[in-house]
């Protein structure tokens, strides 16, 4: 199993402040050539989660985005 230690180095998508966060990616998924990963990293300003896609190899940031949360909500019965 591969080990990788990753610095990456974006901005909030929410309040755009400067982060810089240290990552250890392990699996073996690692081995691929074209490999991609997602983090969720809260915002050390405002605590929002922002989902970062990077390419762990690398530690080159695809995209920064706000964290997507699905909710689901009770729908009436028609009884």
């Amino acid at each position: 199993m591969l080990d990788l230690e990753v610095l990456l180095e974006f901005r909030c998508c929410a309040c755009g402040s400067p982060i810089k966060v240290t990552l250890r990616c392990e699996g073996e998924g690692l081995a691929e050539d074209d490999a991609k990963a997602l983090a969720k990293v809260p915002c050390p300003s405002c605590h929002r989660a922002n989902q970062v896609i990077f390419e762990p190899e690398s530690g080159r940031v695809i995209d920064v985005m706000r964290e997507i949360r699905i909710c689901r909500m009770p729908e009436f019965s028609l009884n």
